[in-house]
């Protein structure tokens, strides 16, 4: 780890400056952003994961065989060693910031706002495509699509562009009706103690 908290930012922007550099030279940058968006959400939903790669207690061995483990043949070779690299140089804590890293320069790279889409199920690459360009419309400028599958929406769609979010998932209209009917017995129940 870095001695100091203020070098954090240059050794995330090494690393994911490193693996863009490899991913560009292989042509293989879609497919490494494929890759580590699945890598993201794993860290997402298991917060396990994060705390045992933060553990001092657990060699790098042990982290670089664990994650191995976890990914198996999901990701390229490419991808599969500078994870390793990067926990065996005792950075395995940084992944997920280095991971999110790296998606900032590759949409600075293409000249394209990135928008993180979650759905309940897989779209269609038609679906996706037209998505793409709905986006696109909606903001001005061509949008690079980073899709990603949470059952726990239920249905609908989730979109992150940039700092807006359209949340049009059927848990998010589940949550939004039950805070008005909340808000509508708090209303009437504030009058008729008024009365």
């Amino acid at each position: 780890m870095p001695k100091h908290k203020d070098d954090l930012p240059v050794v995330i922007e090494g690393y994911a400056q490193a693996l863009l550099s490899v991913a560009k030279s292989e042509g293989a940058v879609d497919r490494v952003e494929e890759e580590l968006t699945g890598l993201r959400d794993a860290f997402s939903a298991n917060h396990e994961l994060i705390s045992f790669l933060k553990d001092p207690k657990v060699t790098e061995e042990g982290k670089r065989k664990a994650v191995s483990e976890i990914l198996g043949d999901k990701i390229s070779p490419l991808v599969h060693f500078q994870i390793a690299l990067a926990i065996e140089q005792g950075r395995a804590p940084l992944l997920p910031a280095i991971i999110d890293h790296f998606f900032s320069l590759t949409s600075e790279s293409r000249k394209k706002i990135t928008a993180k889409v979650t759905t309940a199920i897989p779209l269609s690459e038609s679906a996706t495509q037209k998505m793409e360009s709905t986006l696109s419309e909606l903001v001005g400028e061509a949008v690079f699509l980073k899709m990603s599958v949470d059952p726990d929406i239920l249905g609908g769609i989730m979109v992150h562009l940039g700092d807006r979010i359209i949340d049009g998932s059927l848990k998010g209209q589940l949550d939004q009706l039950r805070e008005g009917i909340s808000r509508k017995i708090l209303t009437e129940k504030g009058r008729s103690l008024g009365n």
